[in-house]
C-alpha cells in the first residue's frame, strides 16, 4: 500500500490496482451548502434526520465526496450521478454512470470515513475507531468463531483490543464486499490473528484482504475479488 497523499488533480485512472481515498467527516473548511448541492432529494432527506447537527454534517461530507470522487472516474457531474442497490441493498453506480465498469464502497466510524474503488470486481472497506470503552471482548465470545477467539485471548493483553478490531474489520470489508453487510454471517469467514497481521483463511476463494495503514486510533481493511492488487490511498480534500 502506497503512503497517503494529497488527492491528486486530475484523479489518475484506474488500472489493476485499488483507490482508497480518506475524508476528514469534521472539515472545518467544508462547504456545507455546496455539499448539499451535490446529494440527491432522497440524500438530503437523510441527513436532515440526523438529531444531532455534527452528525448531520459528517453524513454530508460523507456523501458529497463520495459523489465528487466517483465524477473524477466517471466523468460525470457529482450532483448527476444516480444510484441503485444490488443484491442485498450494496449500493452500485445505476445507468449509464456503470458503464465505467467501477465498483465502490464507502465506511465511515468517528471523524474519518473512506471510499474504496476498482474496476476488478467487487470491493468492500471497513474503517472503525478503537474505543477505550468498548467491551470488545464480550462481542468477540459472541461474533467470533472459537479459533479467533482463542487467538485473540493469545495475544498479549496490550495487544488485544487492536487485534479484536483488525479482526472485525477485516470480516466486515470481506461481508461487505459481498454484498451481504450486516446481514451476513460474521462467522462465514475466518480470521488468523498472529502478532500484528490479519490474514482470511476460510471458504473465501478468490478474495483477497489487506490492511489499512491509518493513525489516530483507527482500524481499517479492504477487500478486494481478486488477486492481491497494488492499492494507492489519497486523501480528499473539499471545495474551499
Amino acid at each position: 500500500m502506497k503512503p497517503w497523499s494529497t488527492a491528486p488533480d486530475p484523479i489518475p485512472p484506474l488500472g489493476a490496482d485499488a483507490h482508497v481515498w480518506a475524508v476528514e467527516l469534521d472539515d472545518s473548511g467544508f462547504d456545507a451548502a455546496l455539499g448539499h448541492t451535490r446529494l440527491s432529494a432522497e440524500e438530503q432527506a437523510r441527513a436532515a434526520r440526523f438529531k444531532f447537527d455534527r452528525d448531520q454534517k459528517r453524513y454530508v461530507i460523507a456523501h458529497a465526496a463520495l459523489r465528487d470522487i466517483l465524477a473524477g472516474y466517471t466523468n460525470a457531474d457529482a450532483a448527476s450521478l444516480q444510484f441503485r442497490d444490488g443484491p442485498n441493498g450494496k449500493p452500485k453506480l445505476a445507468p449509464p454512470f456503470d458503464a465505467s465498469g467501477i465498483e465502490f464502497n464507502l465506511s465511515h466510524s468517528h471523524e474519518l470515513a473512506l471510499v474504496a474503488v476498482n474496476r476488478t470486481g467487487e470491493i468492500g472497506v471497513d474503517i472503525e475507531f478503537a474505543k477505550d470503552d468498548f467491551d470488545f471482548l464480550e462481542v468477540a465470545n459472541h461474533f467470533f468463531t472459537n479459533r479467533e477467539g482463542a487467538a485473540l485471548r493469545a495475544l498479549p493483553s496490550a495487544l488485544q483490543r487492536r487485534g479484536f478490531y483488525k479482526c472485525w474489520t477485516s470480516k466486515e470489508a470481506f461481508l461487505k464486499a459481498k454484498g451481504t453487510g450486516l446481514s451476513g454471517e460474521l462467522d462465514e469467514v475466518e480470521i488468523t490473528l498472529g502478532g500484528e497481521h490479519v490474514q482470511i483463511t476460510a471458504n473465501v476463494t478468490g478474495w483477497s484482504l489487506a490492511e489499512l495503514d491509518l493513525a489516530g486510533g483507527y482500524e481499517a481493511a479492504l477487500v478486494t475479488e481478486c488477486r492481491p492488487m497494488e492499492i494507492f490511498s489519497f486523501r480528499w480534500r473539499s471545495a474551499r
